[in-house]
C-alpha cells in the first residue's frame, strides 16, 4: 500500500483534487478514494487515522451513480440508506439514525436547508454538481456537531476554487443526460479561468422529469391493518395516477454559482462564491383535505408540490503554517436565505422560511506534549425559523449554538490513539413557548488502532455523545400532512444522550482490501415521536417523548482484484449492512429501520472502458413498531458502462450508459413514510456524454 506524505505546510483543503479526477489534460486519472482521506480537518489525513469507518464519493462516482438526491447517491454504501419520500426528496439515513441525528454538512458547515424537520423537504444539494462527499462515523463527528449522532455527510462543492488552474488558465466540463423512466432532461456545466494567483469559477445545471414509471399499482394494502377510521376512502385520497406510473413525482431543479479565489503564499487562499438553488417537485401519495373539514371534497383531489429556493454566500479563508505550532488554520463562514412553499394545487399552503449564519474556524496543531497532531476549532451559528400557514405544524423559533472543539492524535509503534471532545451550548426561543431551551451538550470519544500484523488491524472507539432536541421535537403542534400525522412536541425534553461502540477488522494488502464493523448505540432519553392512538383532525397523534433504547447491527464490504495487467483490471467484492433498534424497557421496535441487505459488485477498468455492477438482496422487513406495516424485500440489479475518447489538446469526451433496477422490481424502502403509496422507479436506463476541457 502507498503512503501518503504530507510536506510541511502543504494545505490540502476538504475539496482538494489531489485524487480527483483531473480535468486539466493529465494522462492519467489517480483514484485513491479507498486509502486516502484529505477532508476532515484542514489538513491531509489518510483513511488509516480514522478509527471508524469513512466512506467517500468522488467525482467519479458521482458522475457514475448520477444521484438526483443526497439519499439516492449514498445509499449504495453499507450502512447508509434514504429516506426516500419524493424524486425530490430523500435524506441519508445511517445506521438507521435519520434527521437531526444525521448532519449535512456544506464544505464543513451547516447546509441550512429544513430537510431535518421533515422528510418531504428536499436537501438543497445538487449531488452531481460537487467534488466529493463523505460519510463520517466516529469520534471526528465531534467536529462539526452534537447533533451527529449518526455520522457527518459533508458535500463539498465546486462553487469556491480551491487550487489554481492549469498552466493553460482554463478548464472545466459539460455534460447531458437523458433517463427512460421519467423522460428526465439534465444539463450541467462548470468553467474555471485564471492565473497564477487568481480564479473564477461558473456552474450550473437544469434537470426536468416527468412523472416516473413504477412496475405496476403505486399503493399497496395490507391486511388486517387499519391505519385511519377512513381506510375505505382511501384509494380516493391518494393520488396514484395511472397503472405503472407514480403520479406527482416530477422534479424541476436549476443551480447556479460564482465563485473566485484570490491565492496568496505558496498554500494560502482567501475564496468567496454566491449561489442559487431551486427546486419544484410534487409529493406523491398525498392530498391535503384531511386538516380541512369544510373544503374536503375541494381539496382531496389536489396535488402537493413544494417549491423551494435556497440563496446563499459563502467565504473561506485557509492560511497555511500561521505561526510555528499550528501546521494550517481555516475559517469558513455561510450565510444562507431558504424559503419553500408547500403548494396544494394552485393555492399556497404553508410557507417555510429559514435565514441563518454559521462561523466556522479550526487550526490543525503541530507536536506538543504526547499530542503527535491534531485539529481544534470553535463554532458559532443563529438561525431564524419561521413556517407561516394552515399547517404549520412548528411555532417560529430562534436557535443559537456556539461550541468549542478539539481531536488529538497520538502514534506509539503499531498503536494509534484518537481523542475527541466537543462543548456546545444551544438556546432555542420559540414564538409562543412558555419557556426557552438553554442548555448545554458535551460529547467525548475515544478510539485506538492496533496494527498487529502487517496487512491487518483492528479499531475500537467509545464515544459518549448529547444531542439538544430541535425546535420540532420541543414545539411542534399541529398537523403534518407530509407524514399524515398530527405532531405534538414535549418543551420539557431534555439532551438525548448517546454511548456508542465500535469494533472493527481491517485487511488491506496489494489485491485484497475488507472492513468488518460491529456497532452498539445504548441511549438515555432517545426522543422520537410515538404513536398515542388518539386522533385529531383526522390524523393520528404522534407525541414526541424520550424513552432508553438500543441500536446495534453490523457493516461490512470487502474487495479483491482478480485480474490485472498494465492497462486492465477487474475487481469483485461484497457487501451488507444490518441494524436492530428497540425501545429498551418495553421491547418494542422502532420506526423505519432498514432491513438486512447483502449484495455483490463488480467493476472493470480497460483501457478507455469502464463497468461496474451492482446485485444486493434486501430482506424483509417484519421488525415494526406499533402503527406500522411490514416491507417486502426486493433484489436491486443495476450496471453501468462508460468510454472515455482522448481528443488531444487536454480534451475528453466520455459516453456513459446506465441502467438502474433490471429487474424492474417492486422496491419499497421501509425507511420511506410513503413506502405504502410510492414505489421507487422501476427499470430505468440513462444515457450521456461529457465534455472535459
Amino acid at each position: 500500500m502507498h503512503k501518503l506524505s504530507i510536506p510541511s505546510g502543504a494545505v490540502l483543503y476538504a475539496a482538494t483534487s489531489l485524487f480527483q479526477l483531473s480535468l486539466s489534460g493529465a494522462e492519467e486519472p489517480v483514484y485513491l478514494l479507498d486509502e486516502y482521506i484529505v477532508s476532515s480537518g484542514p489538513v491531509a489525513r489518510s483513511v488509516d487515522d480514522f478509527v471508524n469507518p469513512f466512506a467517500t464519493l468522488e467525482s467519479r462516482d458521482i458522475q457514475r451513480q448520477g444521484g438526483t438526491t443526497l439519499g439516492a447517491l449514498l445509499e449504495e454504501q453499507p450502512g447508509v440508506s434514504a429516506s426516500s419520500f419524493a424524486a425530490g426528496a430523500s435524506r441519508p439515513i445511517i445506521r438507521g439514525f435519520d434527521g437531526p441525528r444525521v448532519r449535512i454538512l456544506d464544505a464543513g458547515i451547516e447546509a441550512a436547508d429544513v430537510s431535518a424537520a421533515s422528510p418531504d423537504h428536499a436537501v438543497a444539494v445538487e449531488p452531481i454538481l460537487v467534488d466529493r462527499v463523505e460519510v463520517i462515523r466516529g469520534p471526528a463527528t465531534l467536529l462539526y456537531g452534537s447533533s451527529a449522532i449518526g455520522g457527518v455527510v459533508n458535500v463539498i462543492g465546486k462553487e469556491i476554487p480551491r487550487e489554481r488552474v492549469s498552466r493553460k488558465g482554463y478548464e472545466g466540463a459539460f455534460e447531458s443526460r437523458y433517463d427512460t423512466v421519467s423522460d428526465g432532461e439534465t444539463f450541467l456545466g462548470y468553467g474555471t479561468v485564471g492565473g497564477d494567483n487568481w480564479a473564477l469559477r461558473v456552474t450550473g445545471l437544469t434537470r426536468k422529469s416527468e412523472d416516473y414509471d413504477i412496475p405496476g399499482e403505486a399503493e399497496i394494502h395490507h391486511e388486517g391493518h387499519d391505519e385511519h377510521d377512513d381506510e375505505d376512502d382511501h384509494d380516493e385520497e391518494h393520488e396514484e395516477g395511472e397503472s405503472g406510473t407514480l403520479g406527482n413525482s416530477f422534479v424541476e431543479t436549476d443551480a447556479l454559482s460564482i465563485g473566485g479565489t484570490w491565492f496568496f503564499g505558496e498554500d494560502s487562499y482567501l475564496g468567496a462564491a454566491v449561489s442559487l438553488y431551486e427546486s419544484f417537485y410534487g409529493v406523491p401519495g398525498h392530498s391535503h383535505g384531511h386538516a380541512h373539514e369544510e373544503e374536503e371534497e375541494e381539496h382531496q383531489e389536489e396535488s402537493v408540490a413544494i417549491d423551494l429556493e435556497r440563496k446563499r454566500l459563502d467565504l473561506e479563508l485557509v492560511l497555511a503554517e500561521p505561526i510555528d505550532w499550528i501546521e494550517a488554520a481555516r475559517f469558513r463562514f455561510g450565510y444562507t436565505d431558504y424559503e419553500h412553499t408547500e403548494l396544494e394545487g394552485d393555492e399556497t399552503g404553508t410557507i417555510f422560511e429559514q435565514e441563518g449564519w454559521e462561523l466556522r474556524g479550526e487550526a490543525a496543531n503541530r507536536e506538543w506534549a504526547f499530542i503527535d497532531e491534531g485539529v481544534i476549532g470553535i463554532q458559532v451559528s443563529d438561525t431564524d425559523f419561521s413556517a407561516v400557514g394552515e399547517e404549520a405544524f412548528t411555532p417560529p423559533s430562534e436557535t443559537q449554538t456556539q461550541a468549542i472543539f478539539t481531536s488529538q492524535h497520538m502514534h506509539r509503534g503499531d498503536w494509534h490513539y484518537e481523542f475527541g471532545a466537543r462543548l456546545e451550548r444551544q438556546t432555542t426561543e420559540a414564538q409562543g413557548a412558555p419557556d426557552d431551551y438553554d442548555s448545554l451538550a458535551l460529547s467525548l470519544a475515544v478510539g485506538a488502532i492496533w496494527n498487529f500484523a502487517t496487512k491487518q488491524s483492528l479499531a475500537l472507539s467509545f464515544q459518549r455523545s448529547q444531542r439538544h432536541p430541535s425546535s420540532t421535537e420541543l414545539f411542534a403542534d399541529g398537523p403534518h400532512l407530509a407524514t399524515s400525522q398530527y405532531e405534538r412536541g414535549d418543551a420539557d425534553l431534555d439532551l438525548e444522550t448517546a454511548y456508542g461502540l465500535d469494533l472493527s477488522y481491517r485487511y488491506r494488502s496489494a489485491d485484497w482490501a475488507g472492513t468488518f464493523t460491529v456497532f452498539y448505540t445504548r441511549f438515555d432519553d432517545y426522543i422520537f415521536a410515538g404513536n398515542t392512538g388518539a386522533e385529531e383532525d383526522e390524523l393520528p397523534v404522534y407525541q414526541y417523548t424520550a424513552v432508553d433504547a438500543d441500536f446495534w447491527g453490523f457493516e461490512a464490504e470487502g474487495e479483491r482484484v482478480l485480474y490485472s495487467t498494465e492497462d486492465t483490471e477487474f475487481t469483485i467484492g461484497l457487501l451488507a449492512d444490518y441494524v436492530r433498534a428497540e425501545i429498551r424497557d418495553r421491547d418494542e421496535d422502532l420506526p423505519r429501520i432498514p432491513p438486512l441487505r447483502i449484495g455483490v459488485k463488480a467493476g472493470l477498468e480497460s483501457g478507455p472502458w469502464t463497468a461496474d455492477l451492482l446485485l444486493r438482496r434486501a430482506f424483509n422487513q417484519d421488525r415494526t413498531a406499533p402503527g406500522e406495516t411490514e416491507t417486502d424485500g426486493y433484489t436491486e440489479l443495476s450496471l453501468d458502462i462508460a468510454h472515455a475518447f482522448d481528443l488531444g489538446n487536454g480534451l475528453r469526451l466520455t459516453a456513459f450508459a446506465q441502467a438502474n433496477n433490471l429487474l424492474d422490481e417492486d422496491i419499497r424502502h421501509h425507511t420511506s413514510y410513503l413506502k405504502d403509496v410510492a414505489p421507487l422507479p422501476g427499470r430505468s436506463v440513462t444515457i450521456g456524454a461529457r465534455f472535459e476541457f
